[in-house]
């Protein structure tokens, strides 16, 4: 439910959403710099590439990989995103919608549920 929740805040404020296939990527274990991949423990924290010395933080790194894949950057990975522009899924912000809150998003399901006749239940927290 959570990345049905993100697709449609982005849409619904001019953004793209695109979701990377972790399966095959593998944005911890690839190298954004040449896309050689390495199984990595968790405890190892820098990516260090063995094909191209390659340094940089794993968790910049995954988030580098994700980026360079989305815009079909990524060597060794082609995208299929044929249509979709990702150079920047930030949009005007002078047209921008306000996007509202997690309560209104769940008071639109909860509208949506009783014309479809789908039970929709959202929890709130309490703080």
């Amino acid at each position: 439910m959570l990345p049905s929740a993100i697709e449609y805040k982005v849409a619904e404020a001019g953004g793209v959403f695109v979701e990377v296939p972790t399966k095959t990527v593998k944005p911890s274990q690839t190298c954004p710099n040449c896309g050689n991949q390495r199984r990595k423990t968790l405890d190892e924290r820098v990516h260090q590439c063995e094909a191209c010395n390659f340094t940089l933080d794993r968790d910049v790194s995954a988030a580098l990989v994700m980026l360079l894949w989305s815009q079909g950057k990524l060597p060794g990975f082609e995208t299929s995103l044929v249509s979709v522009d990702v150079s920047s899924s930030t949009p005007d912000t002078s047209k921008r919608k306000s996007t509202g809150s997690q309560k209104q998003l769940g008071q639109m399901k909860r509208q949506k549920s009783k014309s479809t006749g789908v039970d929709c239940k959202t929890h709130t927290s309490t703080k």
